[in-house]
């Protein structure tokens, strides 16, 4: 290591609750000396590939026949199973007690274990390959096409104009707890969730994402109580499910998906609530990639200045805070064969972390990575929204959503600035802001 800055402890949650002027200048280091790099994290039964490089992860992304979805999506999921599985359904902890699991498999198990909400029958897009991952894939775009994404902008503009109006100008307004909430409110109209189950249906759905980001240090009351939240959103989701596909004329999204086909029958129960949890993650998401918008703009004055001048550059702002504040840290495969990726002999079965929040500031790919500039051009894409089979499906709502929600707010507020400190989660997934106090003015 020819430098004394600390390479990033990418298993360890308090690196990603670190000032970004700690973790950037970390990431960097590694990115640099070793773009390919093998990391054995303390008490993790085995290592895994650290990709931080932007040309690496798009190999990978593109292949996804050398490099499977199937075993594990997150760092977490590659842990030392005593450490989790008591966050895990008793038929997971049961298959991984059985001791007979390769550490794939295993990985598959704690993954497949903390997204299903208790059902064995889960599947989900996530942890697909092709041809199973395209044919599920086109059932949850049945219900995202692009012209039905489209068609929301004018809605998208009246929920943003009823949050906008919460606001005080001069007073010190959270931005997570108002504008942060349009999201979620949207998701939970085209659910078809009712205004008054709103505030519920979203707390529910917030630890669904908690449990995704399953940790080895998670107290045994947070488990408890994230488990219960958990259960009930499973129990919700049914019985939504069931009420729409027995009406069968409902318009909202769970409506589409329960008159929806899958290989010749309807769409089978597990993978249906899988669709629903995607429906909800899109919007809790997006209040996290609002957040960060708001956040980088208050940062950086000068720029919100120049999409004031001009707002046909809100989108390409939103793009930027996209590469710069990444919300999804890291993807992860597992590869089929033997294969070499910069000069690294990577072997069948190893675990791939693509380091996405890396790559998003790969020195070969953007001019001056570390400066926020909403003018930038985006000849090559970020890989906030992953690349390839996996990207994501609720990427175009995400921009329509986020898009629209700046053009109203700052047509109205184009001035903001910080008004204490801001409050940041993180795991080696996904980042967030959980507070975000600001000041607005005309």
């Amino acid at each position: 290591m020819t430098t004394d800055v600390k390479w990033p402890a990418w298993e360890d949650a308090a690196f990603y609750a670190e000032d970004a002027e700690e973790m950037y200048p970390s990431l960097a280091a590694q990115r640099l000396e070793a773009p390919v790099y093998w990391y054995e994290p303390p008490g993790f039964p085995t290592g895994f590939w650290v990709l931080s490089k932007w040309e690496h992860q798009r190999f990978v992304g593109s292949n996804p026949a050398l490099f499977s979805s199937n075993y594990g999506f997150a760092i977490g999921d590659a842990s030392d199973p005593s450490t989790v599985i008591d966050q895990l359904p008793e038929w997971a902890q049961i298959a991984i007690r059985g001791g007979d699991l390769s550490p794939a498999e295993t990985r598959r198990m704690i993954s497949k274990g903390k997204l299903s909400m208790g059902d064995p029958d889960f599947e989900g897009l996530i942890l697909s390959d092709p041809p199973r991952h395209g044919n599920i894939r086109s059932v949850l775009m049945k219900a995202l096409r692009p012209s039905l994404v489209r068609s929301l902008k004018p809605r998208i503009a009246e929920i943003a104009d009823e949050f906008v109006a919460e606001i005080e100008p001069g007073v010190e307004t959270d931005f997570v707890s108002t504008v942060g909430r349009i999201p979620a409110a949207l998701m939970t109209e085209l659910i078809g969730v009712p205004r008054d189950m709103r505030d519920e249906f979203i707390e529910m759905a917030s630890a669904q994402m908690l449990a995704i980001t399953i940790d080895p240090n998670r107290e045994p009351a947070e488990t408890a109580r994230i488990q219960e939240l958990v259960e009930k959103f499973h129990t919700y989701c049914e019985e939504l499910l069931a009420e729409r596909r027995s009406d069968g004329e409902g318009e909202d999204l769970v409506s589409i998906i329960g008159a929806s086909e899958f290989e010749g029958a309807p769409v089978p129960q597990g993978l249906a609530i899988s669709f629903i949890h995607t429906f909800v993650n899109a919007g809790e998401t997006t209040r996290a990639l609002l957040s960060f918008v708001a956040l980088a703009l208050a940062q950086h004055p000068e720029q919100r200045a120049i999409l004031a001048e001009r707002p046909e550059l809100i989108g390409n702002a939103i793009e930027e805070t996209l590469r710069y504040y990444p919300l999804n840290w890291s993807g992860c495969r597992t590869a089929t064969q033997d294969i070499e990726i910069g000069g690294q002999q990577i072997k069948e079965g190893d675990y791939v972390v693509m380091a996405y929040a890396s790559a998003n500031r790969d020195e070969d790919v953007w001019k001056d990575p570390n400066v926020f500039d909403v003018t930038r051009s985006f000849d090559s894409a970020h890989q906030s929204f992953g690349y390839g089979e996996h990207a994501c499906p609720g990427a175009l709502l995400a921009r329509v959503d986020s898009t629209t929600i700046f053009e109203r707010l700052m047509a109205q507020y184009p001035n903001w600035e910080l008004a204490g400190p801001v409050q940041r989660w993180g795991s080696p997934f996904l980042q967030g802001i959980s507070s975000l106090p600001l000041r607005f003015s005309t």
